[in-house]
C-alpha cells in the first residue's frame, strides 16, 4: 500500500503569515483565504475579506467569477458599493445599463441601485467588492462614478503619489475614500499616521514592511490588511516592483451617530 504523504504541522503553521487582532488589524494573505458560496451567484466564489465580525462598518468580498459566472438577479439593496476589477474582465449591468470593465476598472454605486455582474470572458476574473451602509449629513447624495484608474490622475502625497479614485476632497457627499498609492522602492511614510478612519487595504503590486500597533508585518501582492480606527500605521516599499495599493476608508463625516 502507498504510504500517504502528510506534510509536517511544523512546515505549514511557521510559513503562516496570517494574523489577527480583533479590535486592531487582521492580515489575510492569498494562501489562507477560503471559499465561500454567496447566493445569488452562479460559478462564482468568494474569499470573505472582512465583515462586523471584526468589528469593521464595512464588508469586503475578493469575488472569483468563472467563465460564465454571474448573478443572476439584480442586486438592490440599502447599502452604497465600490467594485474594482483586480483581473480579468467583467460586464456590469447598472439600472438596465451594461457597462464593460477591464483590469483597473472600477464603480461607485450610491444606495438602491440595481446592478449585476457577468464574466464574459473565457478566463477567470478576480473583483475587490465593498459594501458600506451609506451615512447621510444633510441633503448630501452621492454620484455614481464609473471609471478606470487609469483615467485618474495621480499626484503628490506625503512620500509617494496618490489617485483619489472617489473624489472626496472635492465632494462632501461621499462619506467612503478609495485611493491608490504608489511607491518608489525604499521610500516610506513620514511619520506614523493614527486616526479616527477604518481601512481595508489591498496590495496590488510589490512588496514592503507595515508596521501595525508596534508589530512589523511584511506584506505582498495579493495581501489584504483590515486596519480599525486609530491603529498606529506605517508603511515601508520593500522589494523589486514598484508597490501599489488600493485603501479604503470612510470620510468626510461627523461621529455624532453613535453618541
Amino acid at each position: 500500500m502507498k504510504k500517504k504523504f502528510i506534510p509536517n504541522m511544523s512546515d505549514i503553521t511557521s510559513s503562516c503569515r496570517a494574523v489577527t487582532h480583533p479590535g486592531s488589524y487582521s492580515i489575510l494573505p492569498e494562501g489562507n483565504r477560503v471559499d465561500s458560496i454567496l447566493p445569488g451567484f452562479v460559478n462564482t466564489v468568494s474569499k470573505v475579506l472582512v465583515t462586523p465580525a471584526m468589528g469593521a462598518k464595512i464588508v469586503q468580498h475578493e469575488l472569483i467569477m468563472q467563465p460564465g459566472g454571474y448573478s443572476p438577479d439584480p442586486i438592490k439593496d440599502a447599502f452604497e458599493h465600490f467594485v474594482y476589477v483586480l483581473e480579468g474582465n467583467l460586464l456590469m449591468t447598472i439600472d438596465g445599463k451594461e457597462n464593460k470593465l477591464e483590469k483597473g476598472g472600477f464603480v461607485f454605486l450610491p444606495e438602491d441601485v440595481d446592478f449585476s455582474f457577468k464574466n464574459t470572458d473565457d478566463k477567470p476574473n478576480q473583483l475587490f467588492w465593498t459594501k458600506k451602509r451609506f451615512q447621510p449629513s444633510g441633503n448630501l447624495k452621492p454620484k455614481m462614478i464609473i471609471s478606470n484608474e487609469k483615467e485618474v490622475e495621480a499626484y503628490p502625497e506625503d512620500t509617494y503619489v496618490e489617485k483619489h479614485l472617489i473624489p472626496y476632497d472635492t465632494d462632501s457627499s461621499y462619506d467612503m475614500a478609495f485611493n491608490l498609492l504608489i511607491f518608489d522602492v525604499g521610500v516610506y511614510f513620514s511619520y506614523v499616521e493614527s486616526h479616527i478612519m477604518e481601512h481595508g487595504l489591498y496590495m496590488l503590486d510589490g512588496s514592503g514592511i507595515y508596521w501595525l500597533n508596534g508589530d512589523y508585518i511584511e506584506v505582498q501582492k495579493n495581501d489584504y490588511i483590515y486596519m480599525a480606527p486609530y491603529v498606529p500605521q506605517f508603511f515601508y516599499a520593500t522589494g523589486w516592483e514598484t508597490p501599489r495599493y488600493l485603501l479604503y476608508k470612510d470620510i468626510n463625516r461627523d461621529y455624532d451617530t453613535e453618541l
